[in-house]
């Protein structure tokens, strides 16, 4: 029981901490696979896409949108 209550302190915690931050991504030869897009993206043909994401840190928000973008490639 323990484990549980362990595993929900740490997942409310990180809840707590979570923030927004804008992720600037090429998208323009992107082909999206017809999964649901998990984020927030504002993207003007020509121009890089801002990609919203709630993250930790920059570095987990980028981390997160390449993960996301590598799984779109088709």
């Amino acid at each position: 029981m323990t484990d549980i209550n362990n595993l929900t302190a740490v997942a409310i915690e990180r809840a707590k901490h979570l923030q927004e931050f804008a992720v600037f991504r090429d998208m323009d030869a992107i082909v999206f696979s017809g999964k649901p897009i998990p984020y927030d993206i504002r993207h003007n043909i020509g121009e890089l896409a801002e990609i919203t994401v709630p993250a930790i840190d920059q570095t987990e928000a980028e981390q997160r949108v390449d993960q996301w973008l590598n799984g779109q490639r088709v």
